[in-house]
């Protein structure tokens, strides 16, 4: 069967495409699904609002597309990372692994511009149960989480899958989230004009500071 022509040049699809999904992240993020229309949708990025409905079959399919962006970008900067990571039986290498994992998040979190909406999608989505979230947990959430457990529980000689681990992990990954929705709350606290390579390296710092502390402070005393 011959492709359907959208009476745009070749590569023009796939850019409408991709500018709907940008579009659509920064407005569920600041608005909410449901209090975001199409039309604002196609508005912003400066499409058809028939577009919406030939690329992802309407709203809730961009929706879908949106969390696969973001579960890509994501996994793109930190996931990869984490996921190929193989510390033998070293314990000093799963910490440093987990600081470099870390550090990466920090980076794209606190000094890219697309970070904002892309944090305030996640927050959006992660507290709505439905099938994006579940999209989010299976392919995004739970594969990295479980293996930073792991690289945590080589770094302490803690049981990975103990209560103490996994929600170790959790705080790990939630305070860099933290320093990035609620960024002008800690710059003004702060009394800081902007938020620099300056400011984010001692962001950074206090992070690392932290994860050194809670590996420290659950170390087993090996025989």
């Amino acid at each position: 069967m011959p492709a359907r022509s959208t009476g745009q040049p070749a590569g023009a699809g796939e850019q409408t495409r991709m500018a709907l999904v940008a579009a659509a992240i920064g407005l569920f993020g600041a608005k909410g699904f449901e209090a975001t229309s199409t039309r604002e949708i196609a508005a912003k990025a400066g499409a058809n609002i028939a577009s919406i409905a030939y690329h992802f079959g309407g709203k809730d399919g961009l929706r879908l597309a949106c969390a696969e962006m973001v579960v890509a970008r994501i996994r793109g900067v930190v996931g990869e990372v984490i996921l190929s990571s193989d510390p033998g039986d070293d314990p000093r290498v799963a910490a440093a692994m987990i600081e470099a994992a870390a550090m990466g998040m920090a980076d794209f979190l606190l000094a890219r511009s697309e970070a904002r909406d892309i944090a305030a999608f996640m927050v959006r989505e992660v507290s709505a149960p439905g099938v994006v979230l579940d999209r989010i947990y299976a392919d995004l959430i739970y594969p990295v989480h479980s293996k930073l457990c792991q690289l945590l529980g080589l770094a302490t000689g803690q049981d990975p899958e103990g209560d103490l681990i996994r929600l170790g992990a959790f705080s790990i990954a939630g305070q860099i989230v933290y320093f990035r929705i609620g960024h002008a709350l800690v710059a003004k606290r702060m009394q800081w004009q902007s938020v620099g390579s300056d400011e984010i390296g001692r962001i950074k710092a206090v992070i690392l500071s932290n994860i050194r502390t809670f590996i420290a402070a659950n170390a087993r005393v090996m025989p």
